[in-house]
């Protein structure tokens, strides 16, 4: 089963592919969501399937321009070399020996949007290699997405929150379908892991009472939560 997350950052992908084939240069996307939105594991899920997305997983902490290059270079599947400069030239031969177009999400991208050289190493690169970025981050990465910010932020054409389902919003739908409200706080955090949105619970509910299931177990939810999300997207 696709989850709303994986859904969106699918989506965002072949967007920004099609644009890339139209228009002959990369132009990137941004989205963000709360904790539990489902985000990273969407990411995960889709860059170890498909081999032309690599993920960028960027830690906590200060990182020197040296520390950022390496981590990139390896998210991308390349031996970083010794410093700075080496291992941008090892990112730039490997891929322009390849000739690939790559898309890369860089996770938790809220953490590299206040170092302004990273945000300008990215550019550069995106530029010479025609790398297309999908900045995923929290709703901290909203407020760096201002076209003043910096020349890369212009070309984010596409921008989109994820909203995770919240436990008021699922007694509420327990409630309209005829279930007990008792099972809200049990069964939000179980449908924030899985993407679930507030459309797509609903339509669930919908159908289980539409074949007169009484009390629902995790493995009929599931069921019904499946055909809810493949009938919706």
């Amino acid at each position: 089963m696709k989850t709303h997350a994986q859904k969106v950052i699918e989506l965002t992908i072949s967007k920004l592919l099609q644009f890339y084939h139209e228009r002959e240069e990369p132009l990137h996307g941004a989205i963000w969501g709360t904790w539990m939105s489902g985000k990273t594991k969407a990411a995960v899920k889709i860059s170890r399937k498909d081999k032309k997305v690599k993920l960028m997983r960027v830690p906590e902490g200060n990182l020197s321009r040296t520390q950022f290059a390496k981590i990139l270079s390896l998210s991308l599947g390349i031996g970083p070399g010794r410093g700075f400069l080496e291992t941008i030239d090892c990112i730039k031969s490997t891929i322009e020996h390849k000739n690939e177009t790559y898309v890369l999400i860089i996770d938790e991208a809220q953490r590299v949007f206040p170092n302004k050289e990273f945000l300008s190493i990215l550019k550069d690169l995106s530029e010479e290699l025609d790398l297309i970025y999908i900045f995923l981050g929290d709703e901290k990465l909203t407020g760096y997405l201002q076209p003043t910010y910096h020349s890369l932020v212009k070309r984010i054409i596409i921008k989109k929150e994820l909203s995770p389902i919240e436990e008021e919003t699922v007694s509420f739908l327990l409630r309209k379908h005829g279930y007990s409200e008792e099972a809200a706080k049990e069964l939000t955090p179980f449908l924030k892991e899985r993407g679930i949105t507030t459309g797509e619970f609903d339509v669930a509910l919908y159908l289980a009472r539409k074949k007169r299931v009484e009390k629902l177990s995790y493995d009929e939810l599931q069921v019904f939560l499946e055909a809810a999300v493949e009938g919706i997207r």
